[in-house]
């Protein structure tokens, strides 16, 4: 169940900054923003996975490592999806300060 609930969010995530144009994340004015590359969109997985096991009370930086690993490779399409699409330094800037789940779905609304 709490598997579930990781890929839940970290899907939740990518699909904001893929398909959300209206919530600040996509600038569709030329120099409001890049393309976000696949860097960024491991960035998104990257932080949602830390914060959801460290909410968890799970801290160990392997398994961080691992879990993100294997997020990454479960959710490979929506990370390509996310590619390409606008995104501000804000945003992103958003993402890595973020100390919460909540946080980090604050960043991508």
């Amino acid at each position: 169940m709490l598997r579930v609930a990781r890929i839940s969010m970290d899907k939740v995530a990518l699909a904001a900054l893929a398909f959300a144009p209206h919530l600040g994340l996509v600038m569709p004015i030329a120099g409001c923003g890049r393309r976000a590359t696949q860097a960024d969109c491991q960035l998104i997985v990257d932080k949602a996975v830390e914060l959801q096991m460290k909410e968890m009370s799970l801290r160990d930086a392997s398994e961080i490592q691992q879990r993100e690993q294997q997020v990454r490779a479960e959710l490979e399409a929506e990370i390509k999806s996310c590619e390409g699409r606008h995104v501000t330094a804000r945003t992103l800037e958003c993402v890595q300060a973020a100390r919460t789940t909540q946080g980090l779905d604050a960043c991508l609304r």
